[in-house]
């Protein structure tokens, strides 16, 4: 299911059986894969919950106490999984994160929000936004009040009727593929958002042109619309190829084409429907050095507050 490998949790103060553990565990056994268990041994306390005892002591464990401690934990899940642990001395930072992922070989990342009143105040100018920016594999990062089980998931495209590429194409394929997959196992509903705007409609809508073309404007809106509403239907039919009609019928996904901006757009039918996943992807450089997300992606990011699970093109 959505072609995971090889997942690494990072487990912060919270490493009990809270639900992002149970969720990787889960994830891991649909997918056959293995899982890896990355915990510090320095945890600030001001990521705590307020009045979380447990946590404020988990934070000051030594290597060896945490250790047993996560053991203790693993063997209280049912689970046939080989579950692997390993603890870092000090604290880990996105830089660390990404030098493991790429020794590791760990096509997954999972980790809870950092504590907040919104998502945009636990990752912005954060580690969890570094390794969305940085990493060079998909990041799952879990609300801070993560559900046991999703109701909604929602899957963001980005189809370009006139400059569609490989890349986006590749991209678009395997952010459906996983939501589908998670979709199906969570029970939950499909949501395929597209959000398009017509290049060139508010230069033509200003000076120097005059009222008397506004026909020319809206057919040009218009043509926009039927193209990317067609490339939308393409997306769907392979997709379908890929899942099978019958899948197909039993996930029902809901389409939503929508003019506008992304940003806005992607956060109030989140806010709307109450969308607790939003799988998305970004096309850019990746490395320690390099940067993931461009100014759309990070201003989605910036506007939703739900769990959020960023895709890499294939290719990278």
């Amino acid at each position: 299911m959505g072609g995971f490998n090889n997942i690494l949790l990072l487990a912060g103060a919270c490493c009990r059986q809270d639900t992002a553990l149970l969720r990787a565990v889960s994830l891991a056994e649909h997918n056959q894969a293995d899982l890896t268990i990355l915990s510090p041994t320095n945890i600030q306390d001001t990521i705590c919950p307020p009045g979380d005892k447990d946590c404020h002591k988990l934070a000051h464990y030594t290597p060896k106490e945490r250790q047993e401690q996560l053991k203790e934990t693993i063997a209280g899940i049912s689970t046939d999984l080989n579950i692997q642990i390993k603890v870092i001395e000090g604290g880990v930072f996105a830089e660390e994160i990404i030098r493991e992922v790429l020794r590791g070989g760990f096509d997954l990342i999972m980790k809870r929000a950092e504590t907040g009143n919104s998502l945009r105040d636990r990752i912005f100018g954060s580690a969890d936004m570094q390794l969305l920016r940085k990493c060079p594999c998909p990041v799952w990062i879990m609300h801070a009040n993560e559900k046991v089980k999703y109701k909604r998931i929602f899957a963001a495209v980005d189809v370009e009727s006139e400059t569609s590429h490989g890349t986006i194409d590749a991209l678009n394929r395997q952010i459906l593929q996983i939501a589908s997959a998670l979709s199906l196992s969570e029970f939950a509903e499909l949501h395929i958002v597209h959000v398009w705007t017509s290049w060139g409609e508010s230069f033509l809508n200003t000076p120097p042109f005059q009222p008397a073309e506004a026909p020319e404007v809206s057919e040009w809106v218009e043509q926009t619309r039927v193209g990317e509403e067609d490339t939308m239907k393409g997306l769907m039919a392979t997709l379908t190829e890929v899942l099978n009609q019958e899948t197909m019928d039993f996930i029902k996904p809901q389409l939503h084409i929508i003019k506008g901006t992304a940003q806005t757009v992607i956060r109030d039918l989140i806010q709307e429907q109450q969308g607790d996943l939003l799988v998305m992807g970004t096309v850019a450089r990746t490395g320690i050095s390099g940067v993931i997300m461009g100014n759309t992606a990070e201003g989605i990011l910036e506007n939703v507050d739900c769990s959020v699970l960023v895709i890499k093109p294939p290719d990278l």
